[in-house]
């Protein structure tokens, strides 16, 4: 996939404007060209298995207050690295062949060098994950996001809110001096 010729602009607020509705008022051209240069291509999946954690993994995370939202990425990716200081935060995107958008926003996590999709769990009792085989291959493209400014937004995320904000607005905005 090339993705200098993907326009990240209007794949957020076509997807989700009500996650990205903010980024309509950035400079599309400037907020393409800092997506292109900033997105690293992590993983290509031949199945969710690879990725999501195991019972032992998700009953630690729990422990510290985790609340599995099925689905939720953006919230479990970021919930994850506010209670857990080993789990590193990415938001971006996955493209993949058979879904009705062939690229869609995520978030997921790495830790000690993997890729691990809280997300995808689809029975906290017995983490599975979904086995339609013609969605795969997945690669998944991400921006690390620092764990200080997640800790930023613990209330919203952690509280009753659950917050499915993926902060990539905000990110942007941090790093090319936008307030």
């Amino acid at each position: 996939m090339n993705i200098n010729k993907i326009d990240f602009y209007n794949l957020c607020l076509d997807e989700s404007p009500n996650l990205y509705s903010e980024v309509f008022n950035l400079d599309k051209d400037e907020f393409n060209k800092w997506i292109r240069g900033s997105l690293k291509e992590i993983i290509t999946l031949s199945s969710y298995e690879e990725v999501v954690p195991d019972a032992i993994v998700l009953n630690e995370i729990t422990k510290l207050g985790y609340e599995h939202i099925y689905y939720q990425c953006h919230y479990s990716a970021k919930a994850t690295t506010i209670l857990d200081s080993n789990y590193k935060y990415y938001t971006g995107f996955v493209f993949g062949n058979s879904y009705n958008f062939p690229i869609f926003t995520h978030s997921f996590n790495m830790k000690d060098g993997n890729v691990i999709d809280f997300s995808k769990i689809e029975d906290t009792k017995d983490p599975f994950t979904e086995s339609n085989k013609n969605n795969f291959p997945l690669t998944y493209y991400g921006i690390e996001i620092s764990r200080d400014f997640i800790l930023d937004y613990k209330n919203e995320t952690l509280g009753s809110e659950k917050s499915m904000k993926p902060l990539l607005y905000e990110w942007f905005c941090s790093k090319n001096a936008i307030i």
